[in-house]
């Protein structure tokens, strides 16, 4: 969004048309979106389009000049493309023609690291045109509006002693617990020993503030956020100051919402200054983003709940007054246990700056931060510890392979991307040319292999965005029968269907997306948003999801694995169209497309090794189809393992309330640590499926089992075992041969397909 809107002004400030039009030098090149022509000078591009460039040409041919943005944010891509372009400028040194200049901008980089790092370069300090920004920190907000922290509010370390308090003498129902809990109503001092005084309180650093504002903070719990203050200091804004849009920034979409749903249920903020309260993050479609921009009426405030992405991505005009609860959300990746999480943590000192300086933009403006002097001071990080330092770097060594930029010794055999002398495999060839998820990226390869594009087109879309599923308050239970109907009306026939199709979260995405693209193109937008409303979807997602479809496809076609239509580039030829032609059944990559089992089998394929099974899993599940029955008998639901614990199904899959699965096996997006170990976004699948597309095979001729990577155990004769390992290998060389000619990437008709294909669709036959 940033590349755009800098593209967009640029261009108009150059006093030229708009860019990527005939008569304008400006450009942009964003994932969905592309304004450039030949005669393009100046292009506003992200990280990754850059780096897919320097794959293609890896000394930059024609271009002179490199600016990096934002560097002091230390993404994974942006430390990656920093050391590409320092081996880059090596290489044209040695070779004594240095003919590319790079250029790291930041407002609150550490400027001598990067210095160092890039053999001392040069450091221009430029003068910045911001406006001054008074800063007021927690303990100047407590003075100014004279705000008490309730001992029953969440903030506050009284109300958590009161409940360990409750918890250690008795329960409200009984007369000790009920005595309890009157103490606490009354605000009982016993109840607050020393143990709960917030241990970051310095009483030296407020001896010249009221008593209230020290009780408060000495009360005060920091790691929860007090919404009861946010909405007082928002008034208080409201009231006092002038004119110019207040910029809030909380760490995650659920507390933008809780906020606005306080806020708009409020008298000051409800009726016609409701529109004006906008959210902004990463999941909102960018129409909407675009509202953050517009200028509201006279006498309306507008006030954006923001994530960090308004911290640096985009620059909003008229904001004057920015409140900054001090927290984000960030990734954290454990290699040992592979387990991303979603961690809250405190933002950086350079953060801070960072979103200071958007209530700078037109006139002086105000800052108000939810945390305390002492910690910006003492207790925040000088900078944001780097994305490359918490997060997988499967992708990351994909592209040193591609870019021949050194060794790498791990991460990659996990996926079959890699051999043991660290050459790259086919799959691995194809996978480092996609700017996608490694994961997405196998299921999109092997889609077209197998002839069912359009339904992994529909899956891979809803896999790289988000759910489509909206859930209203006390909605939840409509919207999981929802689904239900979803994947039970099937009038149309689009795909084979069965009892063991419904205990699939792809599936269940894939059909979403074939109903509503139908009624869209048959019947119109108006049905298309009715169907929406019907079925609890967001018609935003839906749209974005069609876009999605079309860039993956055309991603294919970049690698040759597809030939698009000679007229999908005509001038007003519609993306519509392009979506439809790459839904058309009659296509060779799409022969299978109707067929679930094979649609499951791609889905294997690509997810693997994120696979868990039940106990019958890790013990010997038999080949063949099974009676849908209880697969643990001594529990209410299955249990279910991924090798090294137990794990869960998350509460937002189909399949997590169901107590009997078809088979023993399920794949999944990723895993997530909370109160316990989920599992997100799960298909069912076959024996068949982990036999073709799973890890390592290990046959025990003697017993008759079959081990997955050590630790899936099947049932089967050796015979057939050893057949399953031959096609792997055929198929092994038909990905090499697609590396020489890629233009062969369908072939639906090749013996090792069809083989593999008749295999599936046969053991998911009912059973007689």
């Amino acid at each position: 969004m940033q590349a755009i809107s800098v593209a967009e002004r640029v261009a108009d400030e150059r006093c030229e048309p708009s860019p990527g039009s005939a008569g304008s030098l400006v450009g942009y090149q964003v994932r969905l979106d592309s304004a450039r022509n030949e005669k393009t000078k100046l292009l506003f591009c992200t990280t990754g389009i850059l780096l897919r460039k320097l794959a293609g040409d890896k000394i930059l041919s024609g271009v002179t000049h490199i600016i990096v943005d934002e560097v002091h944010e230390r993404s994974l891509l942006g430390d990656f493309l920093l050391i590409v372009l320092k081996n880059l400028i090596e290489m044209q040194s040695a070779h004594g023609n240095p003919k590319l200049k790079v250029i790291l901008m930041s407002a609150t980089v550490d400027s001598d690291l990067f210095s160092r790092y890039f053999g001392h370069c040069p450091v221009i300090a430029a003068e910045g045109r911001t406006h001054p920004v008074t800063t007021y920190f927690l303990e100047d907000i407590y003075e100014s509006i004279n705000y008490c922290l309730a001992s029953d509010s969440a903030a506050s370390l009284r109300n958590e002693a009161s409940t360990k308090a409750m918890q250690q003498s008795g329960s409200v129902n009984n007369r000790r617990g009920k005595k309890n809990l009157v103490l606490s109503a009354w605000g009982d001092d016993s109840l607050l020993s020393e143990d709960y005084i917030n241990p970051y309180y310095v009483a030296t650093s407020y001896q010249s503030y009221s008593e209230q504002t020290q009780q408060n903070l000495k009360r005060l719990n920091e790691d929860v956020i007090d919404y009861d203050l946010l909405e007082d200091l928002v008034y208080h804004v409201d009231e006092t100051c002038g004119e110019g849009a207040i910029l809030i920034f909380l760490p995650g979409v659920s507390e933008i919402y809780m906020l606005l749903d306080r806020l708009a249920a409020s008298y000051r903020f409800g009726g016609p200054s409701s529109d004006w309260l906008l959210p902004l993050h990463s999941s909102i479609a960018s129409t909407d983003q675009k509202k953050v921009f517009l200028r509201p009426p006279d006498n309306i405030r507008k006030i954006i709940i923001a994530t960090n992405i308004a911290e640096t991505s985009i620059t909003i005009d008229d904001v004057v007054y920015v409140i900054d609860c001090g927290k984000h959300k960030e990734n954290r990746y454990n290699p040992q246990k592979k387990l991303s999480s979603m961690v809250e943590d405190w933002i950086s000192k350079a953060n801070a700056k960072q979103r200071r300086g958007r209530a700078g933009r037109v006139k002086p403006g105000i800052c108000f931060s939810l945390y305390t002097r002492y910690r910006f001071e003492k207790l925040m990080r000088p900078y944001q510890v780097p994305e490359m330092l918490r997060m997988p770097l499967v992708e990351l060594c994909l592209q040193i392979k591609l870019l021949n930029l050194g060794h790498v010794k791990l991460f990659l055999s996990k996926v079959g991307a890699i051999e043991g002398n660290e050459e790259l495999t086919p799959l691995g060839h194809h996978l480092a040319k996609l700017p996608v998820d490694v994961l997405i990226g196998k299921m999109l390869l092997y889609g077209g292999i197998f002839g069912c594009l359009s339904p992994i087109l529909s899956i891979s879309a809803f896999l790289s965005y988000k759910s489509p599923f909206v859930y209203p308050k006390d909605e939840r239970q409509n919207v999981e029968r929802a689904k239900l109907a979803l994947l039970s009306d099937n009038p149309e026939g689009s795909i084979d269907s069965n009892d063991s199709d419904r205990q699939s979260d792809h599936l269940l995405m894939m059909v979403t997306y074939r109903k509503w693209e139908r009624i869209l193109r048959e019947k119109g937008v108006n049905a298309a948003q009715q169907f929406c409303n019907s079925y609890f979807l967001s018609s935003s997602v839906m749209h974005m999801i069609r876009d999605m479809r079309i860039q993956f496809g055309t991603l294919l076609a970049d690698i040759g694995f597809i030939n698009l239509p000679a007229d999908h580039q005509v001038k007003g030829k519609k993306k519509e169209n392009l979506d439809g032609w790459f839904s058309d059944n009659s296509k060779p990559f799409n022969f299978y497309s109707n067929h679930s089992a094979v649609v499951k089998a791609i889905l294997c394929a690509g997810l693997y090794p994120n696979v868990a099974a039940t106990e019958q899993g890790i013990a010997g599940a038999a080949l063949g189809r099974v009676k849908l029955t209880n697969i643990s008998e001594s529990k209410s639901y299955p249990v279910w393992y991924d090798g090294r614990r137990e794990v869960h199904i998350h509460p937002s899959s189909i399949n997590s309330s169901l107590k009997a699965f078809q088979h023993s096996f399920l794949v999944f997006l990723e895993k997530v640590e909370t109160n316990k170990v989920f599992l997100r976004d799960t298909t069912i699948i076959s024996p068949f499926c982990i036999l073709l597309f799973g890890g390592s095979i290990n046959i025990q001729h003697q017993t008759g089992l079959v081990m997955i990577d050590q630790w899936l155990k099947l049932t089967a004769p050796a015979q057939t075992a050893v057949l399953f390992k031959e096609l792997r290998s055929a198929l092994h060389s038909l990905l090499k041969d697609l590396i020489r000619k890629p233009e062969n990437a369908t072939i639906v008709n090749n013996e090792v397909v069809r083989s593999i294909v008749d295999l599936l669709l046969e053991e998911d036959k009912p059973s007689k």
